[in-house]
């Protein structure tokens, strides 16, 4: 059998193991770990999960989920109590995936990489837990490389989907995509304005973790598209995260250097 093969059936193992109550959470995130997968999206309306691995791959397994109804409403401490209960093993998968229907949740993503759970209500509320074992500060940093990797390949839903939904966005107004942005709409048109501007790339060179907060350094690379100009430019991007989600971020670039590039 293929590696490749093989973590295939890892993957297939674990979903089904997982859903006849026959393993717990922490074995099936070693064992997906070592199959190369970094995050995985459980949705119960569609009655799927999808497994992403590092190398880029997707595989997808079929739940057969019926009841209960999900709720209306989401209920953030009940989802809590699940995810407790799991943890002390008096909860196994089925009645966890119950109970957590029963308080709203529509689904979940697990950022294996990032060591935390995002849980989905109907209306975009978010409840997140961290992996037992660790500060939750500690995976910050990992959020912050997630967002970088999700950029470097543009892919600005999952980029959205480490945001909180009131993300504050801030850079100086003396380049032309600089300003104040909020929310995830501010956060697509600031990403709009930019890649409209540059073609670029990121070189990061040291991460500086400040616990809530996240300190980038390295350098911005590209051309700008009105005039194909080069600019290789120094960087300190500022990040600050809370419950493993963006809440802002202060884009820091050594402007004069820019503008001379944009002359």
């Amino acid at each position: 059998m293929t590696n490749d093969s093989a973590n295939v059936q890892t993957i297939e193992d674990c979903a089904r193991q997982s859903h006849a109550g026959t393993i717990d959470f922490g074995t099936v995130v070693t064992r997906l770990a070592a199959a190369g997968v970094e995050s995985y999206h459980v949705d119960y309306r569609v009655g799927r999960t999808t497994y992403y691995t590092a190398a880029g791959q997707v595989h997808t397994f079929e739940l057969h989920l019926q009841e209960p109804a999900i709720a209306a409403e989401f209920d953030g401490a009940a989802v809590q109590a699940a995810v407790r209960g799991a943890q002390q093993g008096e909860v196994k998968y089925p009645e966890f995936v119950r109970r957590t229907r029963a308080a709203g949740c529509v689904g979940y993503d697990v950022w294996i990489a990032g060591r935390h759970v995002v849980y989905h209500g109907r209306r975009g509320e978010r409840h997140v837990e961290h992996f037992p074992g660790g500060p939750a500060g500690r995976d910050n940093v990992e959020v912050v490389k997630q967002v970088y990797a999700a950029f470097g390949r543009r892919d600005l839903a999952a980029v959205l989907a480490l945001y909180a939904a009131d993300v504050q966005i801030d850079q100086s107004p003396e380049v032309p995509w600089g300003d104040h942005y909020e929310g995830h709409a501010g956060a697509q048109a600031f990403f709009a304005r930019l890649l409209q501007a540059v073609d670029s790339t990121l070189a990061l060179e040291r991460f500086i973790d400040a616990g809530e907060h996240v300190v980038a350094l390295g350098r911005t690379r590209g051309v700008l598209r009105a005039s194909g100009h080069r600019f290789d430019v120094p960087i300190a991007h500022v990040w600050q995260i809370r419950d493993g989600l963006v809440v802002r971020i202060r884009y820091c670039i050594d402007n004069p250097t820019m503008l001379a590039a944009m002359s």
